[in-house]
C-alpha cells in the first residue's frame, strides 16, 4: 500500500514539475529565437572588433605611440558606423574614453612642471565631466592637499586604469548586445 502510494506521489510530482517548466524552457527558446540580430554595419562590427583588441593590449602591455595609432585607426573606422544604439553608443563612448586617456598620456611629452599639470588639468576636465566617479574619486584623493594642479595629487596611471576600466565596460556592453548569448542546451 505505501508503494502505491510513493508511486502515485513521484507521478504526481513529476506531472506537476514537468507541466509548470516545460513552458518557461519553450517560451525562453522562442525569445532568443525571435530576437532579430541588432543591426550592425561593417564599420561597426569592424570597430567593436578593433576595440575588443585594444582592450586585450592595454591588459597585457601597450606604449603610447601603438596605442595612439590604435585609437587613429579606430575613429577612422568608427567615422561611417551606424546601426542599433545598444551597440554604437558604447562603442562610441569607448572611443571617446579612449580618446581623452590618449590626450592624458600625450601630456608627458609637454616640457616644463607647470605645462604638464595644466596639460593634464586640462584634460581631467573633459575626463570629469565624462566620468563623473572619475572626478569623485579624484577630489576625494586630494582633499585637504593645497594643489596648483589637481593632477599634481594623483598617479597618473591610475587615472589611465580609472579611464580604462569605464571603456572596457563600454567594450564589454557593447560585445554583449552584438552577440546576444545562446540558452545553455538542455540535457
Amino acid at each position: 500500500m505505501q508503494l502505491q502510494k510513493l508511486a502515485l506521489l513521484l507521478t504526481l510530482a513529476t506531472l506537476f514539475f514537468g507541466c509548470t517548466l516545460q513552458p518557461t524552457r519553450n517560451l525562453s527558446k522562442r525569445t532568443v529565437a525571435n530576437t532579430p540580430p541588432p543591426n550592425i554595419s561593417p564599420a561597426l562590427k569592424s570597430g567593436l572588433e578593433e576595440l575588443r583588441v585594444i582592450k586585450i593590449k592595454i591588459d597585457t602591455g601597450i606604449n603610447p605611440k601603438e596605442y595612439s595609432e590604435d585609437i587613429i585607426d579606430l575613429a577612422h573606422i568608427l567615422k561611417n558606423a551606424h546601426g542599433d544604439d545598444k551597440v554604437l553608443l558604447p562603442v562610441k563612448s569607448a572611443l571617446e574614453g579612449h580618446q581623452l586617456a590618449i590626450k592624458f598620456w600625450q601630456c608627458d611629452r609637454v616640457a616644463g612642471y607647470d605645462e604638464l599639470y595644466q596639460c593634464r588639468d586640462k584634460i581631467l576636465e573633459a575626463v570629469f565631466k565624462k566620468y563623473p566617479d572619475i572626478a569623485a574619486e579624484a577630489k576625494a584623493a586630494v582633499q585637504g592637499e593645497n594643489l596648483s594642479y589637481i593632477s599634481a595629487g594623483l598617479d597618473k596611471d591610475a587615472v589611465l586604469q580609472a579611464i580604462w576600466q569605464k571603456t572596457g565596460t563600454d567594450t564589454e556592453a557593447a560585445l554583449q548586445a552584438s552577440y546576444p548569448v545562446p540558452l545553455p542546451k538542455e540535457s
